[in-house]
């Protein structure tokens, strides 16, 4: 190795290590906002507090998005990045073993303006409604724990979250594990024909995610069997709300995912959804 080289690799290293440094000191000093909980016999439902619970909900999430999905491994082992200091992170802990097994972001335009969605979406339509927002994303549940008991906690915690907040808008990018253009196309048309996507705020993908191929006006939608396959199951709670898809999908070559904007008023809220998951 030549001299340039070692001197190359050596600034490298010292980047990186000085970048963990701040980023672990970063993570150290995290305070949430909302302080909520929900607690059942063997689960507690609640808001990181400090950076200690903030830490255990990163390294869940590096697991699931970093190692699942990209089959890597970060040099920090945490799935981190800017949007994460000016949010909450719901948490689902077992309480048997004391382990973060779910997580949900929440950042509420109470305490922020610069929404993660925002920086693969054209949003000005949607962002300028003078009502309070709360983004959701980088959602996610440890494989032991994929069941609808699961969804249920989630939606334990962020409907307290939602009346502690006077949230009146909900939205996020819902990620489909798929980036092949036709089934997508089909993935719309399903939505478009069920009442589930609208166009109502423009939404299109900014110039990096945009989806070459991309295209609504396919013959044929999915088929039940592939629905409940491709759809997570998070966002098929939300429709099954009243939530709707809106406008057009954003591809995400770095996770090799397609992300899809969904938005609830909650005023829209289905009642039937209500009655299931809001009894006490």
């Amino acid at each position: 190795m030549g001299a340039t080289s070692a001197a190359k690799n050596l600034f490298k290293t010292f980047q990186e290590v000085r970048q963990k440094k701040s980023l672990y000191q970063r993570v150290k000093e995290y305070r949430g906002f909302v302080p909520i909980k929900y607690e059942t016999d063997d689960f507690l439902v609640s808001t990181a507090r400090n950076g200690q619970e903030l830490f255990k909900v990163l390294e869940l999430r590096h697991e699931v998005f970093v190692e699942e999905w990209q089959g890597r491994r970060a040099f920090h082992g945490l799935d981190v990045d800017q949007y994460d200091f000016s949010a909450d992170h719901l948490m689902i802990v077992d309480k048997r073993i004391n382990e973060v097994v779910g997580t949900y972001r929440l950042m509420s335009s109470h305490f922020t303006h610069d929404f993660y969605s925002a920086s693969e979406l054209e949003l000005d339509d949607f962002i300028r409604l003078p009502a309070t927002k709360l983004e959701m994303g980088r959602a996610c549940v440890h494989s032991n724990y994929r069941d609808g008991n699961t969804i249920d906690l989630l939606w334990k915690g962020l409907t307290r979250y939602i009346f502690a907040t006077k949230t009146e808008y909900l939205f996020g990018c819902a990620s489909i594990k798929c980036t092949n253009p036709d089934m997508i196309g089909r993935v719309y048309k399903t939505l478009r024909d069920q009442g589930s996507w609208s166009d109502e705020y423009r939404a299109r993908a900014r110039w990096e995610y945009q989806f070459p191929g991309f295209a609504m006006n396919v013959p044929d939608g999915l088929t039940p069997g592939e629905k409940r396959e491709l759809l997570p199951a998070l966002l098929r709670s939300y429709l099954h709300a009243g939530a709707k898809v809106y406008g057009w999908p954003a591809l995400d070559r770095d996770f090799a995912c397609t992300d899809l904007l969904t938005i609830l008023d909650w005023k829209q809220l289905n009642p039937r959804f209500q009655s299931r998951f809001f009894k006490d």
